[in-house]
């Protein structure tokens, strides 16, 4: 069964969803912003943050594929409502936590342990949110229009990457925790949203023999699923380190830092979502190209990021952010190529690649104590990667037809 996704309940439907996706970002970038400031306020330093922010990040390995499986068998309504349910615990966890911690700070250990906590159930049930999601919008659009369903979920995404660094800039200006409470809040009105949304009607697929099971990915994945997880690792390592790389360079104060992390990151989602509407959407360049420009315009932000000047900073967050935007369509499009009969196996591959990056940089934060510009060499480095895995599959392709036309 298919669905019409132009009639309005449909389309009241799955803005609800990409509103829900939203949240995603609205944590993700309101967290960041946050970051400065839970250090200051907390009785942790940003090592101890890093450490905690990747065990949550780690946790999406192993749940992301059961949910989605779960998903798959039982529909993505339940699914998405124990997400929006434990991103809110989380949240209020850290808030409870991160404030005992800055008021009796001689009990270190305990709080600590509540951190932990928090991030465990942030891990373990918010990541069937996006794998839902988009489950949940291919049922809506119907299976003819998944690309349309896909894009409503990546764009829900890029915008809260974009609202939420304005809402936690906003918020901060209240109080110190704000932010964190408008974290708890709109899980919560979300979740009675999506109480109201009627279980989108689904057929189950049938399941996978056992060779199927059994069978390793191909190695032509591996260039992809690399870059995949050297382009998540660049760009959650960049974040990270932005406080103490824009302390090095100037005389700010937190408050002053915080909020120029805020524009830094408004800028990155506002041209991730433009290069999506602008280029991606209105297919301006071959997949081909979108894959070698992505990893030129990557390498260029990094490049341009070793500089001591604040402005240029802004000129290198947004090389990076087009890049970054033109990279993650052309591997994944690339990816599914390979075995379009797999195209679901491939990208929960691909998301466990992500996940892998965004683990690897939380782990390499720590960098930052012994020089505050050495986590932009590393992430330098890494884009160099991205970018020679981009030109070398060219070639490769180049002498696949050579020797095809002889």
């Amino acid at each position: 069964m298919t669905h019409d996704a132009s009639r309005p309940s449909h389309r009241l439907h799955l803005t609800l969803i990409g509103l829900i996706a939203a949240l995603m970002g609205i944590g993700q970038n309101g967290l960041l912003v946050s970051l400065p400031f839970l250090v200051e306020h907390s009785a942790f330093g940003l090592p101890t943050w890093s450490v905690v922010i990747a065990i949550g990040s780690f946790l999406f390995l192993p749940a992301a594929p059961f949910w989605g499986s779960y998903s798959d068998r039982n529909g993505p309504k339940g699914v998405v409502l124990q997400a929006l349910a434990g991103m809110a615990i989380s949240f209020l966890l850290l808030l409870i936590f991160t404030a005992l911690s800055d008021t009796f700070s001689e009990q270190t250990y305990l709080w600590l342990t509540g951190l932990v906590v928090a991030r465990i159930i942030y891990g373990c049930t918010v990541a069937g949110m996006v794998p839902a999601s988009q489950h949940w919008a291919i049922l809506l659009c119907g299976s003819q229009h998944r690309l349309q369903a896909i894009t409503s979920v990546s764009i829900g995404l890029s915008t809260g990457r974009l609202v939420g660094p304005l809402l936690a800039m906003g918020a901060l200006k209240l109080h110190i925790y704000a932010p964190l409470i408008l974290m708890v809040a709109f899980p919560v009105v979300a979740f009675l949203g999506a109480c109201w949304l009627p279980k989108p009607v689904f057929t189950l697929t049938a399941p996978p023999t056992t060779q199927q099971q059994r069978k390793l990915p191909d190695v032509s994945l591996l260039p992809f699923l690399l870059t995949g997880l050297l382009l998540c690792a660049v760009v959650a390592l960049l974040q990270y380190s932005l406080s103490p790389l824009i302390g090095s360079i100037t005389t700010w104060t937190t408050d002053e830092i915080s909020q120029a992390i805020g524009l830094l990151l408004t800028l990155s989602a506002a041209f991730t979502l433009l290069t999506q509407v602008l280029v991606i959407k209105k297919k301006k360049l071959g997949i081909e190209s979108m894959y070698r420009m992505g990893g030129i315009a990557l390498l260029i932000g990094f490049v341009l990021f070793l500089n001591t000047a604040f402005w240029i900073f802004t000129l290198a967050m947004v090389a990076a952010a087009i890049g970054a935007a033109l990279l993650v369509p052309a591997y994944t499009s690339m990816a599914t190529q390979t075995n379009p009969d797999q195209s679901g196996k491939i990208a929960g591959l691909i998301s466990m690649s992500h996940t892998l990056g965004y683990g690897l940089a939380s782990l390499l934060a720590s960098t930052v104590v012994i020089s505050p510009q050495l986590p932009v060499w590393v992430c330098l480095g890494f884009s160099v990667l991205v970018t020679g895995i981009a030109f070398t599959r060219r070639k490769e392709k180049a002498v696949v037809r050579v020797v095809e036309e002889q």
